[in-house]
């Protein structure tokens, strides 16, 4: 099958998967960011306070980005309805939502640390 003989609602379907593709990678990614906080919290440095505060940024930021992911996924399933997606054509949100869970995992290892 050629690109010209896709009809739009396969198209609409696969925009669909992707989204929800890439919604499952940000859960699992914010998953696997709350188990690590929460694991740092119980089992962190010999100093509690700073492993429940490591463990505390972890959560938060966990919860963050699966709210961030919610948001967008939803979003942009409404715009794969409408068939126009304009939310998916900027790449600003992702990278700063990244930046976060990164700053986060940084002050989290600080805090561990020291």
């Amino acid at each position: 099958m050629n690109e010209s003989s896709i009809s739009a609602g396969d198209l609409r379907i696969r925009e669909r998967l992707a989204n929800e593709r890439t919604y499952l990678a940000w859960l699992r990614t914010s998953l696997a960011m709350m188990a690590f906080g929460l694991g740092a919290a119980k089992f962190g440095s010999h100093n509690e306070v700073y492993a429940f505060s490591a463990g505390g940024v972890l959560v938060c930021a966990a919860i963050a980005g699966f709210g961030y992911a919610t948001v967008r996924y939803r979003a942009l399933n409404q715009e794969v309805t409408r068939g126009r997606v304009v939310i998916g054509s900027s790449t600003h949100g992702p990278i700063a939502a990244a930046m976060v869970l990164v700053f986060a995992a940084f002050i989290a290892l600080i805090l561990l640390v020291r």
